[in-house]
């Protein structure tokens, strides 16, 4: 498995492996490259208040019509644990994951340290996007889009697909308050003789104890405070956000 980075329609994006391969989804994380934004929000920033709203416009333009989607869809994101099935062109909301069926709808998470969870189960045409930062990772967030896609869809643990995108990585994830912030249960995480943890291996682990085969699970491996091709808060405080889309090709395509 591996994490390949392309340019499509100008911007350049990474791709999973794995997922490139599953008929009929499609997928992308941008990078900071590409875009209309201005510093400190260079240049394909895709969320927050700060930036310009016509250059987010623009940049969200731009990533729909590289991936060939007719929408992009994404909510506010507020660090919880509540999953939107968004059939029928519903609105989100609030919500930190989001599952749909429909075609040529594209699923954006915005992150900037905090991981995107891809779920695909293409012989059942569902797919979905899960914002797992450490609040959400540490609530369970992993296991409750399996248990999501399970009770909405019928899909079972054991067919779906799974992709984790860049964020904090044990080099850098920090919690020097871990103590108050952190369950007991997620030391099992934490780099040992640091104050530091894994938050992808805690992610790996809550996929394979909801029954997601390890084999179908891939880990981009890239940390965003140390790589800047995309936006860290933790590096810079004042960041745009990149994102990580998935959706089902749009019927034809």
């Amino acid at each position: 498995m591996a994490f390949h980075l392309h340019e499509i329609s100008g911007l350049k994006l990474y791709q999973f492996q794995s997922l490139s391969r599953l008929p009929g989804v499609v997928h992308a994380v941008t990078t900071r490259a590409g875009g209309v934004s201005r510093p400190p929000f260079d240049s394909l920033n895709l969320g927050g208040e700060e930036d310009d709203p016509a250059a987010l416009a623009a940049n969200r333009k731009r990533l729909a019509r590289a991936l060939g989607l007719k929408r992009l869809v994404w909510a506010r994101q507020v660090h919880g644990t509540r999953i939107v099935a968004l059939e029928n062109g519903a609105a989100p909301g609030e919500a930190d994951g989001l599952a749909t069926n429909e075609p040529g709808v594209g699923l954006l998470i915005k992150t900037a340290d905090c991981q995107a969870l891809v779920l695909a189960a293409p012989a059942k045409g569902v797919v979905a996007n899960l914002h797992v930062g450490w609040r959400g990772n540490a609530a369970g967030m992993p296991g409750a889009g399996v248990a999501f896609l399970k009770k909405r869809y019928g899909v079972a643990p054991g067919e779906l697909h799974a992709a984790i995108a860049p964020g904090l990585g044990a080099c850098c994830a920090q919690f020097v308050n871990h103590r108050n912030e952190l369950p007991e249960w997620f030391y099992q995480f934490r780099v040992q003789g640091t104050d530091r943890f894994d938050l992808e291996a805690s992610t790996v682990a809550q996929l394979v104890a909801a029954g997601v085969g390890p084999e179908r699970i891939e880990t981009s491996g890239r940390c965003t405070m140390c790589s800047h091709e995309f936006f860290s808060y933790r590096r810079d405080k004042v960041t745009g956000r990149f994102g990580t889309v998935v959706a089902l090709a749009k019927e034809g395509n």
